[in-house]
């Protein structure tokens, strides 16, 4: 398995952002200086360091995805690290687990009368990415921040 990493940097004079994305084993091969002129920390800041977790959907870490699940669809972002996954309903307590997650990013709306309702279990807020029914990305926070104020 080759792990692939994603690299968000900011240009200094221009503030434009610049992705690249590497596997492990192209930086084991040569330097990364030579892999691509963002590595010049001169020239541009490091903001990301994004792992990959779907290559064939393009899904890393930091990303936004939409969710399509029984309960009905939501906006999450790709996690990674602890997290508490309870799949019972909160019939018995949730287990500490580690890996990717989608993490929802609006579980309850609140309507023009002041109501909460919520859209998202609360034990699914965090659910394993591994769990999902159907995704697709949308987006990153980096190229598109306004996804994560849409999404709220």
């Amino acid at each position: 398995m080759n792990i692939v990493i994603r690299y968000v940097f900011k240009h200094r004079a221009t503030g434009n952002i610049e992705i690249k994305i590497y596997s492990i084993s192209q930086i084991e091969e040569r330097s990364v200086q030579k892999l691509s002129p963002c590595f010049d920390e001169t020239e541009y800041e490091l903001i990301s360091r994004d792992l990959c977790f779907d290559k064939e959907k393009g899904v890393f870490v930091g990303d936004l995805i939409y969710v399509t699940q029984w309960h009905g669809n939501y906006i999450a972002s790709v996690e990674f690290g602890e997290y508490e996954q309870d799949g019972s309903g909160d019939e018995y307590p949730p287990s500490k687990c580690f890996g990717f997650y989608a993490k929802a990013v609006n579980p309850t709306i609140t309507d023009e009368e002041g109501l909460e309702y919520e859209i998202v279990p609360d034990y699914l807020i965090q659910n394993s990415m591994l769990r999902l029914e159907s995704y697709k990305c949308i987006g990153n926070i980096y190229q598109n921040p306004d996804l994560l104020e849409e999404a709220r």
